[in-house]
């Protein structure tokens, strides 16, 4: 009897093993979209019972949800009656999060220029061409609160707009004080040409190249481009002149 109570137990072990592992499997669909260069990073649960997957292709986030028979998968947005994408939370937790952190990190480090009062507790990295208009309009958006002493930008100064944006950025970044150059350039009362020796622009202009390197590998396209933190402590990025919305998270956390 002990010894039919042993076989079937060890039946049973096998079986639940054998059960375990098919569990374990990769749905083939799964398998497929990873074939075709997605990277699957995590999965998440939905309220809508399918299971989501945060995933990764040519550098930007992606969901993908998996029916319940592990047949087919949907790519995109899941919504539910008030138009809420069950996933955006799930993908800013799981890819945004990790890699704006690194961002900020990065931003810390660069050759930043001082716009606004040291002490103010909002910060915003802002990656900022001098002959950026839409730089520029979003610095007027902020004067009040700057002027406050409720946010501080931390401009990294670029040039990549137009043929003098490069010489004109190495002028305020080999300034003997940035902070003052910049704030001639804000208050467009800098029309005379910059007194700089040779080696001061030089040492400017690596400056600038630096900055035009850290953006592009950072794959950033566009100036403005912010970065910040929300009022839960979340590293959020802004690319181009912000809508109302970002605005107001930025300014107001």
């Amino acid at each position: 009897m002990k010894k039919i109570i042993l076989a079937v137990s060890i039946v049973l072990i096998g079986l639940g093993s054998y059960f375990a592992i098919a569990e374990q499997q990769e749905p083939e669909v799964i398998s497929y979209i990873k074939q075709q260069g997605v990277t699957i990073v995590d999965t998440f649960d939905t309220p809508a019972g399918l299971k989501g997957y945060a995933a990764m292709v040519q550098g930007q986030p992606m969901s993908i949800y998996l029916t319940e028979d592990k047949q087919y998968a949907v790519i995109g947005n899941l919504i539910n009656a008030e138009g809420d994408d069950l996933g955006q939370e799930a993908l800013y937790e799981l890819i945004s999060a990790p890699q704006n952190e690194k961002v900020w990190q990065q931003l810390e480090s660069a050759k930043w220029v001082l716009d606004g009062d040291k002490n103010a507790k909002q910060i915003i990295y802002t990656f900022t061409d001098p002959f950026c208009p839409y730089c520029q309009r979003l610095r007027e958006m902020a004067e009040p609160y700057i002027a406050k002493g409720e946010v501080q930008f931390r401009h990294i100064i670029v040039g990549i707009l137009q043929e003098d944006s490069l010489q004109k950025a190495a002028s305020i970044l080999a300034a003997d004080s940035p902070e003052e150059a910049l704030q001639q350039h804000i208050q467009q009362t800098d029309t005379a040409r910059p007194n700089l020796n040779e080696a001061a622009l030089t040492k400017g202009t690596v400056l600038v190249d630096e900055n035009n390197l850290l953006m592009e590998q950072l794959g950033l396209m566009a100036t403005p481009t912010s970065v910040y933190k929300d009022a839960k402590g979340h590293v959020r990025l802004v690319e181009g002149m912000p809508m109302r919305d970002d605005i107001n998270r930025m300014f107001e956390p």
